[in-house]
């Protein structure tokens, strides 16, 4: 049991009164109650390991699937301490701290996870400074290893309120991303996509796990921070068995009633070829199907009949393939240059998407491709 010495009184912290008032309600109810309540806790903390090792191993890696995991992982842990804790509250007080410690990381990781993620979809300019933001928490928690729980009980009480505060700022930081993005949340069918669905639930589930602890003075210290765990889980159990509705046919079904003429398709198409080609409008790594219409002087929906219609293409790898041949010349050009400034003068956001889309349309890595150029360069004769 916990105490905090003040004035020559001892005083029992307050989530831990949360737990005494709940203890109390559980011991008047059958054994098999309390018995559950811990299995459906334990399952929470484990599958929230689980999803973090899928998504550390998921092909092709990117770094929004890793920051996911690593906010599984971290989540996981912070819910494993509480429950735990709350049926043992003797258990080592090492313990309490490592779930204290996890929560410094649960609010920076949401922003980094949303803001790569949107990254990925284009909607924002890669970040590369997201390592930053991790040394800051993991500088915390050094600090909390030096002054640790069991000697600095009081300043650790006050310091939660802080910690609370630290991970707020940062949901505030995430809600900004999320606003400012809105209008690319939903598909032609203004019907959200799937991921899409994931990505607001992440940033749901954080705020009502912040909620739920900030208030445990006034509530129950487990039952909050399990409703987030298994809302988060079955969020991304959603995102990992649900299949999008669209299929290859219905850009066809879509355009049926409003086919362009054979001409009008070529005036697009030589429209398109110049804002690709002449001004290469495919360096620019935000740009948008909405934003090559309005420069080509067309409607979206006669962009995207043109690409499937006529190229047989999505309107997202009709774009890369104009920035893989752009990689191509750099690559063979300028073997000075380090892969990440590659993908950066080629349009791309990131360079994990660089390497997935490089290999998917070249068939190889930009590595190898660089060696082979460099050998075919090698062997011309002088």
């Amino acid at each position: 049991m916990q105490f905090v010495h003040s004035g020559g009184r001892s005083q029992i912290s307050a989530p831990f009164v949360s737990i005494l008032r709940f203890d109390a309600y559980l011991h008047d109810r059958p054994m098999i109650a309390r018995q559950l309540l811990f299995l459906f806790s334990a399952l929470g903390a484990i599958n929230g390991i689980f999803l973090a090792v899928y998504f550390f191993s998921r092909r092709p890696r990117c770094l929004a699937d890793c920051l996911l995991g690593a906010l599984l992982l971290a989540v996981g842990v912070r819910t494993a301490k509480s429950a735990f804790l709350y049926f043992n509250p003797t258990i080592a007080i090492e313990f309490r701290q490592l779930g204290l410690s996890a929560c410094l990381l649960i609010g920076p990781l949401t922003y980094l996870y949303v803001r790569a993620f949107l990254a990925g979809r284009g909607q924002l300019p890669a970040g590369q400074q997201w390592h930053w933001h991790l040394c800051v928490s993991f500088l915390l928690i050094g600090i909390g290893v030096a002054f640790p729980y069991s000697a600095y009980r009081s300043v650790w009480d006050l310091s939660s309120h802080a910690i609370h505060v630290f991970w707020l700022g940062y949901l505030l930081a995430t809600a900004r991303l999320l606003w400012h993005s809105r209008h690319a949340w939903w598909n032609d069918g203004q019907r959200m996509a799937t991921s899409n669905v994931l990505l607001l639930s992440v940033f749901a589930g954080s705020g009502i796990m912040l909620a739920a602890y900030a208030s445990t003075p006034f509530t129950s210290y487990i039952v909050g921070a399990l409703s987030f765990t298994f809302s988060l889980h079955v969020a991304v159990m959603v995102f990992l068995l649900r299949k999008e509705t669209a299929t290859p046919a219905e850009p066809k079904e879509k355009y049926r009633n409003s086919r362009l003429a054979h001409d009008d398709a070529l005036a697009v198409l030589a429209a398109l070829e110049q804002q690709m080609s002449g001004q290469q409008s495919y360096l620019n790594p935000n740009l948008t199907l909405a934003q090559l219409a309005k420069r080509a002087g067309c409607t979206q929906a006669q962009v995207s009949q043109v690409l499937n219609d006529k190229l047989g293409k999505s309107f997202t790898s009709y774009v890369n393939e104009y920035r893989i041949t752009e990689a191509k010349q750099v690559l063979s050009g300028e073997p000075q240059l380090n892969m990440d400034t590659v993908a950066e003068r080629c349009g791309f956001n990131s360079s994990s998407t660089f390497y997935s889309t490089f290999k998917k349309v070249a068939g190889q890595t930009p590595a190898s491709y660089r060696a082979q150029s460099g050998q075919t360069a090698g062997a011309i004769p002088v």
